[in-house]
């Protein structure tokens, strides 16, 4: 289905491996399934009430989302991104973005403007809130309703499938078991904030730079990579 599609708030009919492989995304996402363990088979086709040919068909999805990963004769297990992984990941990412983050400065309206804003401010109110999902859903939602406004389908396709990676496996750092996750939560807020602020300017050249700023900041210092903030402003400077 199309993003135009989905906007329009037609609603998308599951098949079985469709929801199979939402119910693995999602035991991902809560922690259930961790980096780098097996998936059984017989356990998660018994617990889902689905064939096991219909549960390898959600696991073929899941895997060429990079969510899985399959090793011969050993079996299928849960992916794990290193540092370098997000490092080259959000190089190709980041220029791509600061394409949809100019279009979003010249397309803002009050009422998108309102939107973001709200969404920002809900990141904001849950910050320190035990609820991480929630939160993690409005930082999914607001690089969404980016690319949206940016109007142009085909950049939020391409964006969407370059992310999906980062947004599944960044949840795992704001779970409260982890020493360092309000930390992280409050880093990302003030991302946000200062993308928002950015894309308000109403000038694509201000936003992109505003963008690539509180981006590269964030993900050097929360994840410890050492992306290059002048080469990745160079590289968003030559998108139009």
């Amino acid at each position: 289905m199309s993003a135009s599609q989905k906007q329009a708030g037609q609603l998308a009919i599951q098949t079985a491996p469709q929801a199979a492989a939402q119910a693995l995304r999602e035991a991902i996402i809560s922690g259930e399934l961790k980096g780098g363990d097996r998936i059984l088979e017989q356990k998660w086709s018994s617990r889902l009430g689905i064939g096991q040919p219909t549960l390898r068909e959600a696991l073929k999805e899941l895997e060429h989302q990079g969510l899985l990963r399959k090793t011969h004769q050993r079996g299928t297990f849960v992916a794990e991104l290193s540092p370098e992984d997000y490092r080259q990941i959000l190089e190709v990412r980041i220029p791509l973005e600061a394409i949809a983050i100019g279009r979003a400065a010249t397309r803002l309206t009050p009422e998108f403007e309102k939107e973001l804003t709200d969404i920002a401010m809900n990141m904001a109110t849950t910050q320190q809130d035990t609820d991480v999902k929630r939160f993690h859903d409005c930082d999914v939602l607001f690089h969404r309703k980016i690319w949206q406004i940016s109007g142009n389908e085909y950049l939020q396709n391409l964006l969407e499938t370059i992310t999906f990676r980062l947004f599944v496996f960044s949840i795992v750092g704001r779970w409260p078991n982890n020493p360092k996750a309000v930390g992280e939560r409050i880093a990302a807020v003030h991302q946000h904030i200062g993308i928002l602020e950015g894309i308000r300017s109403r000038d694509p050249h201000l936003a992109k730079q505003a963008f690539v700023n509180n981006t590269v900041q964030y993900w050097n210092k929360q994840y410890g990579l050492e992306l290059a903030e002048t080469d990745l402003l160079e590289e968003s400077s030559l998108t139009v």
